[in-house]
């Protein structure tokens, strides 16, 4: 049996290479996304993650006019999206493809109720239990915008866009906190991904997890060739507005950061759900108020888009791509 090795890239491995700057200060630029009909102030979206999200995290990131999906862990669903549209706010919300899902799914339907987003939300989406889920959640809810992952190749896409996602979610195995890659070596590069997935499909990705520098936001839609939405967990956690309480350790204020295969993610029953386990816990610092932070990724995606030669974040994809390694 013949092996092909191909070789493929990282954020950390590529930069961008700037066109002729158009615009006389980055405060011209406009870094708004519209994704699944609405505009969002940048185009990022903090993991669905509990230890990154929770009721509190959403208000804010509303109010902010960030877009945001809740996890599906331990949730209310029905009361969750009572109280987002009783302010005014989207309801964005998580399920995933067993029979408890479907049973939310129902619960909601019969309160008469439509989440303005639903992610259909799994460890690897190429499979039939996400092809059934996709049909079934279509069905219910014609109007609501269904995004799912997670998937890694163009093929992966293709299939999601034919069982009826409005987005498809990629990669598997780059979070901090993700041990996919150390327990079944299955893995792939972000880069790599992105630009795969992305000519072979014209319905937004979402690059989900890897990213460990502000610039990779830029990098990632630059690759997509498109605006597209960019989920991160660990460098948009350990906030004053995640979920999960501030604890010193040896001195230190950090805050608790685990992926959702965890042995730490329970259900409403506080029960754990992990039989296999392809997660873990560290702890991050912590990082005090959010609010700069974004101001910060907001002036450098306006400083992203001054160097690649516009004024929106489309101009990302007339950069070149290179690689460093």
């Amino acid at each position: 049996m013949e092996i092909k090795i191909t070789r493929e890239y990282n954020y950390s491995d590529v930069y961008l290479v700037p066109n002729e700057c158009i615009v006389n200060s980055r405060s011209e630029c406009d870094t708004s996304i519209t994704f699944g009909g609405r505009k969002f102030d940048i185009p990022i979206v903090p993991a669905n993650m509990p230890s990154v999200i929770d009721e509190e995290t959403c208000e804010y990131l509303c109010s902010k006019n960030i877009f945001y999906s809740m996890h599906r862990f331990g949730i209310d669903v029905c009361s969750f999206i009572n109280r987002m549209h009783s302010q005014g706010y989207i309801a964005s919300i998580s399920i995933g493809v067993n029979e408890e899902s479907y049973a939310q799914l129902k619960e909601i339907k019969e309160s008469k109720l439509t989440p303005e987003y639903i992610l259909i939300d799994i460890a690897y989406g190429f499979a039939p239990k996400m092809e059934r889920m996709l049909k079934t959640a279509r069905e219910m809810f014609p109007n609501s915008f269904i995004w799912a992952g997670n998937v890694t190749t163009a093929e992966g896409v293709d299939a999601l866009t034919r069982w009826g996602a409005d987005a498809a979610k990629l990669f598997i195995g780059p979070g901090a906190a993700c041990s996919t890659k150390v327990f079944t070596g299955v893995s792939r590069p972000c880069i790599s991904t992105i630009l795969e997935c992305a000519s072979m499909t014209k319905i937004p990705l979402v690059p989900d997890g890897g990213v460990r520098e502000i610039g990779d936001f830029a990098k990632a839609i630059c690759a997509s060739g498109c605006a597209s939405m960019v989920m991160a967990g660990n460098i948009l956690s350990g906030f004053d507005e995640n979920a999960g309480n501030v604890i010193e350790m040896s001195g230190k204020k950090v805050k608790e950061y685990y992926g959702n295969a965890s042995p730490f993610v329970v259900d409403k029953d506080n029960k754990n759900k992990h039989k296999h386990i392809e997660g873990k816990k560290i702890y991050i610092d912590y990082k005090g108020p959010m609010d700069p932070f974004l101001k910060h990724v907001k002036e450098s995606l306006q400083s992203s888009i001054s160097y690649a030669g516009g004024t929106t974040l489309d101009a990302l994809a007339k950069c070149r791509i290179v690689a460093i390694n």
